[in-house]
């Protein structure tokens, strides 16, 4: 390779659906420098809604169509080996558990550096991971967690050295956050009232994001009087189960699925306050972007999300799985205009200087450089 040429990273993935990791990914590749870095993505299976939105940006992404049945597969090492030397790539970046596995077998194969990076805690331990993991760190160059959370749970379960684990906190792009409707053309094209108390929440309809929890705070809201309506914005496994639990709750009225949307900031105007519900999470970039849209923010204390909101001060902090404290939080921003805006406005403030994509893609151009110096 000239010495003056880009170095070539092969980002990999199973899949490129709608989702906080796979937006990520696409904020690292547009704000990369083109002059250090040139990018390939692959996804293992299929490349789906985002890898649609890299290719229309100019930006190659291969398909492998393999691990269409999860478990494991021998031949996407072997693929992966042909695409390494095929396009001279330098070093490996892969996201997730499946996607790390693969990618540092291929690169140690390759004899080319890997990153590893783990966007989720550990909700649920299991041991072949955890010694796949463990043995796969010694030929990585760095892993990266979102936060301090993950780090510790990569420490603990996978029994990786803290000198081999840096936390690059996700990040948002702030324009994704913009809209230039008003609040009430915003609302009128979800056909919501103006006067009606939204909610809204964003992210996968899986039993991790505790929408179900979420249901139930707003049916013992309607009967203390206050009759919020809720944007359910995602789509997932759990639809189904939780529609059955909107009819039961008698909310249907109330409650709207809107399925994947790719008009998040028009979306936030429409709303009032954003609710994070989740049982376990690495560090929200619904949230995260949430707050970059001035939006007061009540989220569950799990993972990285009290990193970020602090002591109540970026927004309010209540216990997972508790429907009454996620009822009550809702409440206090309800019933108090100042302390709702005060952390709307500092929330905000908090997200442009500390998580930004510019300052979340210089760490991984660090990050790079140095493993490819080792």
């Amino acid at each position: 390779m000239p010495d003056n040429a880009p170095v070539k990273i092969l980002h990999l993935f199973v899949s490129l659906p709608v989702g906080g990791a796979e937006n990520l990914l696409l904020s690292i590749l547009n704000k990369l420098d083109p002059e250090r870095f040139s990018s390939i993505v692959c996804c293992i299976n299929k490349r789906m809604e985002v890898g649609d939105k890299m290719m229309a940006a100019g930006i190659p992404v291969i398909e492998l169509n393999l691990l269409n049945r999860g478990g494991t597969d021998p031949n996407i090492v072997r693929e992966l080996l042909k695409l390494i030397h095929k396009e001279s790539i330098d070093l490996v970046h892969s996201h997730m558990y499946h996607a790390n596995l693969y990618g540092r077998f291929a690169a140690r194969k390759a004899g080319i550096p890997a990153i590893a990076s783990i966007h989720n805690i550990y909700a649920r331990q299991k041991w072949h991971r955890r010694l796949v993991n463990w043995y796969l760190a010694r030929h990585t160059a760095t892993i990266t967690a979102g936060s301090e959370d993950i780090k510790r749970d990569v420490m603990h379960y996978d029994h990786v050295p803290e000198p081999l684990i840096e936390i690059i906190p996700n990040s948002v792009d702030l324009s994704r956050s913009d809209s230039a409707l008003t609040k009430k053309e915003a609302r009128e094209r979800l056909g919501i009232a103006d006067n009606l108390l939204l909610l809204g929440t964003v992210g996968r309809l899986a039993e991790q994001k505790g929408h179900r929890y979420l249901i139930d705070a707003l049916a013992l809201l309607n009967g203390r009087g206050i009759k919020p309506h809720l944007l359910l914005i995602g789509e997932g496994k759990e639809e189904t189960s939780l529609k059955e639990q909107v009819a039961e709750k008698g909310l249907q009225e109330q409650i709207h699925f809107l399925g994947t949307r790719n008009d998040l900031g028009d979306l936030f105007r429409a709303m009032d306050i954003f609710v994070m519900p989740s049982l376990w999470e690495g560090l929200s970039l619904a949230m995260l972007s949430a707050m970059a849209a001035k939006l007061p923010i009540v989220a569950t204390s799990v993972g990285g999300i009290p990193e970020v909101l602090g002591e109540n001060e970026y927004g309010i902090v209540v216990p997972p799985a508790d429907i009454e404290p996620l009822a009550e939080a809702i409440m206090r921003c309800v019933t108090n205009n100042d302390l709702a805006r005060e952390i709307a406005e500092k929330g905000a403030q908090h997200v442009r200087e500390h998580y930004s994509d510019a300052a979340m893609v210089a760490r991984f151009q660090e990050i790079y450089e140095k493993a490819l110096s080792a």
